[in-house]
């Protein structure tokens, strides 16, 4: 009876990781489901599940749910092993692309998943023991995965200037009176000299009017100007919503024209690795109030995604020029500040 209760709970907790990829949110947090654990992409962390039964040869309860709990774990820690593989990095690329390329990014991978902590222990009735692993998106496998990106192709956007905040000028002083001046005496005219007799020229010939030949007509480009009504955002919130989105490690932001926005190369290697490059949020209003953004943010709309595993973000190019324009003030892109609306 115990075996039978065992196994069917061994298929239930299978039969809930075998699932295709999705990416769904669970209260406040975006979670992708993977075939083999779960990508929180808001907390930046991975978990997974593993189940171990207990020897039958072995006669002492204690040692075998010891043996159970042991594994379970390693059951676990190969299944986190195989979800980390399925994280995106950026577009193009996996986890598991360039574990596949090189033993040596496998090697760093592996003892990283090794090094996760236990969340969860569930001793089962049956002897049976299921263990809950997990780890960081961030720090050290951030850090492998960087080393193996290949350098940027886009252009930066170039950073429009700063706008010139005007300041009334102090009052000028008022000027020294001066003395009154005596009335100066009426100058004698001089009488008319006689009238001389009025001669008539005649007027000379009309001169032709040459224009220019006419050239085509040029019209003066016209900028538009930029309506900075508030210059101090703390952070910046792109709404993503509806755009068939897929998360990733390092993605990008990218104006109209193609020209990134945001990008790894916009924040410290050291502040990247520490608390990766955005976050993430399934509303708006969830993204307002987490501390990455802290108390006031912009939010601006994605137009669209692009890559080919649909990871980065298209805005306009007048909101990039507003973000490029009010950054530097609070400095929230250098500093990471960047959340991107998924669902």
């Amino acid at each position: 009876m115990r075996k039978t209760a065992f196994f069917i709970v061994l298929f239930l907790s299978v039969l809930g990781w075998l699932v295709p990829f999705s990416g769904v949110t669970q209260g406040k947090e975006v979670i992708e489901q993977l075939q083999n654990g779960a990508i929180n992409w808001t907390q930046g962390t991975v978990t997974a599940k593993g189940s171990g039964a207990p020897p039958r040869d072995v006669k002492v309860p204690a040692q075998a749910r010891l043996m159970a709990e042991r594994a379970a774990k390693a059951d676990a820690l190969r299944n986190l092993l195989e979800t980390v593989k399925g994280v995106q990095v950026d577009a193009q690329t996996t986890v598991e692309t360039y574990t596949t390329k090189s033993d040596v990014v496998m090697t760093q991978v592996s003892g990283i998943v090794r090094g996760a902590r236990v969340i969860a222990t569930r001793y089962l009735s049956d002897g049976g023991v299921e263990v809950t692993v997990t780890m960081n998106l961030t720090g050290e496998l951030l850090a492998v995965m960087l080393q193996e990106l290949p350098p940027l192709t886009a252009p930066m956007m170039p950073v429009p200037s700063r706008p010139t905040v005007e300041k009334p000028l102090p009052p000028r002083p008022a000027p020294p009176k001066e003395p009154p001046v005596p009335p100066k005496a009426p100058p004698v005219i001089p009488p008319p000299p006689p009238a001389a007799k009025e001669t008539k020229v005649p007027p000379p010939p009309p001169v032709e009017d040459k224009k220019p030949p006419a050239g085509p007509d040029v019209q003066p480009k016209v900028e538009a100007k930029l309506d900075l009504k508030k210059l101090e955002y703390t952070g910046l919130i792109i709404d993503g919503r509806k755009l068939n989105l897929r998360p990733a490690l390092v993605p990008k932001v990218l104006n109209e024209k193609g020209e990134m926005v945001y990008s790894q190369a916009s924040i410290e290697q050291q502040d990247l690795v520490r608390m990766g490059l955005v976050g993430y949020a399934k509303d708006v209003d969830a993204a307002a109030k987490n501390q990455r953004v802290t108390a006031d943010p912009i939010v601006v709309p994605g137009l669209q995604v692009t890559g080919d595993k649909m990871t980065d973000v298209i805005i306009s190019n007048r909101d990039a020029q507003v973000i490029l324009t009010t950054a530097p003030y609070t400095g929230y892109l250098k500093n990471g500040r960047v959340m991107i609306v998924y669902q």
